[in-house]
């Protein structure tokens, strides 16, 4: 099928109907239905999604009536021999979008991080899960968020107890798929009052069958609380991805996002952060490094109610061969929220002349005393500088790679973890041909 028709909501969802029919999230699942089908898959002429046709690019690629959810054929040791070798820790997996209890590795006392599967069970008993999950995705027009909460079936809860310094988390998402299939990852975050928490996600792929993943993460940041949150997405030419992260943070709070993003088929970033108090703090940075025909849109929007408040968002991003870039950055600044500092920056190198990026950065400020500033740059490699380092006895490939990695590095800088950080710069050094 060549596009996805107006029946593709219902296929989505009559795949899911046993779970309809026995909701146990208190009439969630049912609302979310009915705003998923209101809403429908974002169309061609949809703002948010100008660059990136969504619905056409599913329909070339999947068959939604025959979609699969296949039993995971990863086994429990070669799932925990793919985890990062840090034994103070916890290590979390997911095989095909639920998570995996079994397969993981916990370490933290619950008295510090209170790590639970979300199913009806955990929903009747947590009062605290019960009450915030989808809390963050109400007011907001994705039909993929409401597609997520009618049809996830077992998630991650995490809560981040007051006044504690985790340790770092790990999450790790396996799949794998005979035939086409579509997974439904889903983790919640409550990071208590003065309480610090990392973590780190990254996709491990078998098969080679179109897999579609539409996962969403929502993360709720109290008082003075922090919360640092790595993507590492580096997959197959098989793999599509809507992932969205909801985040609501309180006064004082910190958050961290770094999203990078190196080989896929089709990724689509939604990014929504809500500075709801004084004094709130936001750093966002992403990298994406693109070749053969990887398409990645990232699309943000960070929204200051309240006075006091700072964001920081860079994204840079490396295009080359026959990939397509998208960046869509929106920062509003409230009437009340005076006294905003807000910066938001997209920087580009295109390599090849049938790379192409698209890029929108936007401001909408209500209020009169602020600093704010928003900017975009896409070009090529300064052939001035590539001739300095030639005359000085550097090869033209070495030349271009020190540029490019110059260029990629400040990106990296704010990911603390060692592991991390070092598979991300040796994924640019590879990228480059280093």
């Amino acid at each position: 099928m060549e596009v996805v028709d107006r029946n593709t909501e219902e296929l989505l969802i009559n795949h899911y109907s046993q779970l309809l029919e026995t909701d146990p999230l208190g009439g969630l699942r049912k609302a979310a239905r009915e705003a998923f089908l209101k809403l429908g898959l974002p169309a061609k002429k949809a703002e948010a999604y100008k660059y990136t046709l969504i619905a056409r690019i599913l329909g070339k690629n999947f068959d939604f009536t025959a979609l699969t959810e296949p039993a995971t054929s990863w086994k429990k040791e070669a799932c925990q021999d793919k985890f990062y070798p840090n034994d103070e820790a916890n290590h979390l997996v997911f095989t095909n979008g639920l998570y995996n209890q079994e397969f993981s590795k916990i370490k933290s006392s619950s008295a510090d991080l209170v790590i639970e599967t979300i199913d009806s069970q955990s929903l009747e008993n947590i009062a605290d899960l019960k009450q915030n999950l989808g809390a963050l995705t109400d007011d907001k027009q994705d039909a993929f968020a409401w597609l997520n909460l009618a049809t996830f079936s077992q998630g991650l809860f995490l809560h981040s107890l007051k006044n504690k310094d985790n340790l770092p988390t790990y999450i790790y998402h396996f799949n794998d798929a005979p035939a086409a299939a579509v997974s439904m990852p889903r983790v919640l975050a409550l990071v208590e009052s003065g309480s610090r928490l990392r973590v780190y996600e990254k996709t491990f792929r078998s098969g080679e069958a179109n897999h579609l993943t539409n996962s969403l993460v929502e993360v709720d940041v109290k008082a003075n609380g922090e919360l640092r949150w790595t993507k590492l997405q580096n997959q197959t030419m098989a793999d599509y991805a809507i992932e969205g992260f909801y985040g609501i943070q309180e006064r004082d709070s910190r958050i961290y996002t770094n999203t990078f993003t190196f080989k896929t088929a089709l990724t689509r970033n939604n990014l929504y952060l809500s500075l709801d108090a004084e004094n709130c703090e936001t750093h966002m940075h992403g990298l994406y490094h693109l070749n053969q025909t990887s398409h990645v849109d990232n699309y943000t929007s960070v929204d200051h109610t309240k006075p006091n408040s700072f964001s920081n968002e860079l994204y840079k991003g490396i295009v080359d061969e026959k990939a397509h870039a998208v960046f869509n950055g929106k920062i509003y600044v409230r009437p009340q929220a005076q006294k905003t500092n807000a910066f938001q920056s997209n920087n580009n190198i295109i390599l090849s002349d049938d790379a192409k990026v698209n890029t929108k950065p936007q401001l909408e400020i209500w209020a009169d005393d602020v600093k704010c500033s928003h900017g975009c740059t896409t070009g090529q490699l300064d052939e001035e500088a590539i001739f300095y380092l030639r005359s000085r006895g550097i090869a033209k490939q070495h030349a271009k790679a020190l540029m490019l990695n110059a260029f990629a590095s400040e990106t990296v800088q704010e990911v603390q973890d060692e592991h991390i950080r070092a598979e991300v710069e040796n994924l640019i050094l590879n990228k480059l041909g280093v």
